[in-house]
């Protein structure tokens, strides 16, 4: 009851400072998606034109969520308009309302941040997308910055000393990109992209698959979770823990709750390498080999806490040539084309699984894992 109380405080908190704000006449593109937070780290903007109250990207908060959604950028919809994010899409294709909880730069530690403040929207079904692309290693950072006593449960002092995964290629080839347009600002974004492809500048990996053209960012991909680096190690321990808790609220709290591993786009291809046309071939191959065993983890994780699991990576591996992600680009988050595919897979198979689970668990007192 006192966590019933204190959600509540802080779910008032945060709605009267957000509705007492206002933009002071700025334009949509110079309100920033994201605010820091001491606590998150950052949190969606409440400012943000297509963002509600609490910062989160739907029309407005409702009074109670019958299916609540959270996750980073793959679940907010980096890439696409917000009625094309699949959290959206999935709302008009089931009937039933879903309110996306999804953040930016969001990791599992922010989720159950998040989930605790929005319990006061009472939600039925809680669906989290654990993204293998950063997820576990901004599990880690977070719950050594946050100042929230939850973050800092997950944390063991040992760890402070540890370095964090290695980005250098990710910023050598964003550099690269940089540098290239200011030296040619004649050439477009996709024409940047395969000059740099072509010097065989890192992270700017050219890959053909079907009809597909897009370039590849595997060494980034990689270093994130690589669980030889003690950093990765860590933050699927604290993963773990967190699973564990969301766990438990959703038993005091009476909500069925699944978890969705959301593949990258390179692991996708390097499941099909045979059919696909890339440069860096070993890389693709060693990036397979880390996302498998990731995924596995977590796949483990779940199964130890009974909790449902749906690994998209079976389902989306089928599309990764049929244009669901942008063209001629590095991004990695999955276009109209894709949130619509992702928004189906979860209405016919994770819906039903989640309502399966419920129906066990009050009979038999568990559930079963259920990929």
């Amino acid at each position: 009851m006192r966590a019933q109380v204190m959600t509540t405080i802080r779910q008032f908190e945060l709605l009267q400072g957000y509705l007492g704000k206002a933009t002071c006449g700025q334009s949509p593109q110079d309100i920033p998606r994201n605010v820091h937070d001491p606590v998150m780290l950052m949190r969606g903007n409440p400012e943000h034109p297509e963002h509600d109250a609490l910062g989160m990207r739907n029309r407005e908060v409702p009074a109670q969520a019958e299916l609540l959604v959270l996750g980073d950028s793959q679940v907010y919809g980096a890439c696409v308009r917000a009625d094309q994010c699949w959290p959206l899409r999935l709302q008009a294709e089931s009937g039933q309302a879903v309110y996306n909880a999804g953040v930016e730069g969001w990791g599992s530690v922010q989720y159950a941040l998040a989930l605790e403040e929005l319990l006061c929207l009472a939600p039925r079904r809680v669906i989290v997308g654990l993204h293998t692309g950063n997820d576990i290693a901004e599990a880690f950072q977070c719950a050594r910055a946050s100042t929230s006593p939850l973050a800092k449960s997950f944390w063991n002092p040992s760890w402070a000393a540890l370095p964090l995964a290695n980005l250098s290629d990710k910023s050598r080839a964003e550099r690269a990109v940089a540098r290239l347009a200011a030296e040619r600002p004649d050439l477009s974004p996709e024409d940047i992209l395969a000059e740099l492809g072509q010097r065989g500048e890192s992270d700017v990996n050219p890959c053909v698959i079907e009809s597909s053209r897009f370039y590849l960012s595997e060494h980034f991909r990689h270093a994130v979770q690589d669980l030889s680096h003690p950093a990765i190690a860590a933050g699927l321990m604290i993963t773990r823990k967190v699973l564990g808790h969301l766990r438990d609220l959703s038993l005091n709290y009476g909500f069925a709750l699944g978890i969705m591993l959301i593949p990258t786009r390179e692991y996708l291809v390097a499941t099909r390498l045979d059919e696909a046309e890339v440069r860096d071939r070993d890389m693709l191959e060693q990036l397979g080999v880390t996302e498998a065993t990731m995924l596995s983890e977590l796949r483990s994780a779940c199964a130890d806490l009974d909790l449902p699991c749906f690994d998209l990576s079976g389902y989306l591996r089928h599309f990764v040539g049929g244009r669901i992600y942008p063209q001629d680009s590095r991004i990695g988050h999955p276009n109209a084309k894709g949130c619509e595919l992702i928004a189906r897979f979860v209405r016919d198979r994770v819906l039903p699984g989640l309502d399966a689970s419920q129906h066990m668990r009050a009979a038999v007192g568990g559930v079963y894992p259920m990929y």
